[in-house]
């Protein structure tokens, strides 16, 4: 942690945590909490919390060893080893999170290894830590990861705290070849499906009125599965080995560490006012927040919807971010079994079809790139015959967007192709809402990008604006399948595309005086 004035006092309470380590963690709390309310990250608060338990962890292991003899020492030392597991591992303590640690150790260490661990789980439990552990061989974790997806999960983000290196070496170097690198689409594929049924638990939208910052679409374990897909497939530890590797764009890590900072921030501040491990974001806390984030009422706009539309932008972006990945992760195979049965077939010159897959050659994406009316007609082309874009080529749409002037698409050829998509047939909801993501929405209709993420703060209105525009349009596209007099208006309705046109302006002036 970088020293500054204002931590000086947490130094000492580090070293009082020596002899009074419970009072010294709640005073410790206590301080990072008005340093955060002092404007420090959350990313700031975490790292000094986990350099705190740290301390504590290892201080109480050496201290067990010394206690224990001479034996002790020598088995602690080369036979055993403390590993922190999970967020912990990560280094990503929140002000009130469990705490995972395993303790690996040879055959040799025997009795020894098992007292030690005793020793250091008591004194967690005394300081009122939730702990979740195990004690484990080698061989244990080679054989126990691919029957359990947590188990595996939890291990991929494994962090020497005290004991033999060269143990955790040998771990570590085991572990990646033999477990992490095997499997790894169907790794990947089980995380999905894991998370999907996080979704139905906890929100499948990403739009709740009070969302769960750590489990609800959008929420921190969307981020972290981002970085267990990356681990897996790419073996990149960080988004900035993702980067460097050329495997995320630059506008999508910005996006992507800003929300992730931005969610950690939020949830420390629920913490702290909790006093425990609180990941609900209320109407209360909404409020509070709005408040401490400086944010004014306006005339047109309460300060607390300012605050959550900060929010839904931040965990939309995330999610669709992680989307757009978890695609290009799994397609790694796909790709190679579709390219070596299905022939592409070439589409109007520019767009290639291979089984339900959309794409652009690469010598040929810089002109669609450039060209409006292309990319309005990739979207059409996909829409009517219920293709699935590229996700690579929606990643190069979707950072691209900003250096295309909305101007370019004032033509009368953009708009013949998007009142054609509004027309369908085919999935016009579904196809607007990958251009919204893609950011190419806003383009044609700028008033969209004001809306995104924007919310009431009442008990009426359940989404966000963009949403529900887009859930209406979704609606109005199955009308005419219903019974009775609203089906048969429907069907009679000519102009399809002005009707869904209709509705997807019909809230654009939300937000505004």
């Amino acid at each position: 942690m970088t020293m500054t004035p204002e931590s000086e006092s947490l130094s000492g309470l580090m070293r009082r945590a020596e002899v009074e380590p419970a009072s010294a963690l709640t005073e410790y709390r206590k301080a990072l909490g008005q340093r955060l309310l002092g404007g420090v990250s959350g990313a700031e608060v975490m790292a000094a919390l986990t350099e705190f338990v740290d301390g504590l962890i290892i201080g109480r292991y050496k201290n067990a060893m010394r206690e224990a003899g001479e034996e002790a020492q020598v088995a602690g030392a080369q036979y055993c080893c403390l590993v922190a597991l999970g967020g912990y591992g990560h280094r990503e303590l929140a002000p009130h999170s469990d705490i995972d640690i395993m303790f690996l150790y040879r055959e040799e260490g025997g009795e020894v290894a098992q007292a030690l661990f005793r020793q250091v789980l008591r004194h967690l439990w005394d300081l009122g830590f939730q702990v979740g552990y195990c004690m484990r061989t080698l061989q244990d974790c080679i054989e126990l990861a691919p029957t359990d997806l947590s188990i595996r999960t939890s291990m991929m983000s494994a962090r020497l705290l005290a004991g033999s290196p060269y143990l955790f070496q040998e771990f570590h170097r085991r572990y990646s070849r033999e477990v992490v690198g095997r499997g790894v689409g169907r790794f990947i594929e089980q995380k999905i499906e894991e998370r999907r049924r996080e979704y139905e638990k906890f929100g499948e939208t990403i739009y709740l009125l009070e969302p769960n910052v750590k489990r609800s679409k959008g929420g921190l374990r969307d981020f972290h599965l981002f970085r267990w897909a990356g681990m897996a497939r790419y073996k990149a530890a960080t988004l900035q080995d993702l980067a460097d590797r050329g495997l995320l764009s630059r506008q999508d890590l910005l996006s992507l560490t800003e929300a992730r900072d931005f969610l950690w921030r939020v949830r420390a501040f629920l913490h702290f006012e909790a006093g425990r491990a609180q990941e609900i974001l209320t109407f209360d806390e909404q409020v509070r927040l709005a408040s401490l984030y400086g944010l004014k009422d306006r005339p047109h706009l309460l300060g607390v919807e300012q605050f959550m539309q900060q929010y839904y932008q931040q965990t939309m972006g995330l999610h669709e971010t992680l989307v757009r990945f978890l695609d290009r992760c799994l397609a790694v195979s796909v790709r190679r079994r579709s390219t070596s049965v299905l022939p592409a077939a070439r589409v109007d010159g520019y767009f290639e079809v291979t089984g339900r897959h959309l794409t652009v050659p690469s010598e040929l994406r810089a002109r669609i790139l450039d060209s409006p009316d292309l990319l309005l007609r990739l979207f059409e082309l996909a829409g009517s015959r219920r293709l699935k874009i590229d996700t690579g080529l929606l990643d190069e749409i979707h950072s691209h967007m900003d250096s295309v002037s909305d101007e370019a698409f004032r033509t009368p050829e953009v708009s013949r192709v998007f009142m054609k998509i509004l027309a369908g047939p085919g999935a016009v909801a579904g196809t607007l809402e990958v251009m919204h993501r893609a950011h190419l929405l806003e383009k044609l209709i700028p008033v969209f990008a004001r809306v995104r993420g924007l919310m009431q703060f009442n008990q009426v209105h359940k989404y966000t604006v963009d949403h529900h525009t887009l859930l209406a349009v979704a609606k109005a596209e199955t009308l005419a399948e219903e019974p009775g007099f609203i089906g048969k208006v429907c069907q009679e309705i000519r102009r399809k595309d002005l009707l869904h046109l209709a509705v997807l302006l019909h809230d654009m002036g939300k937000g505004r005086k």
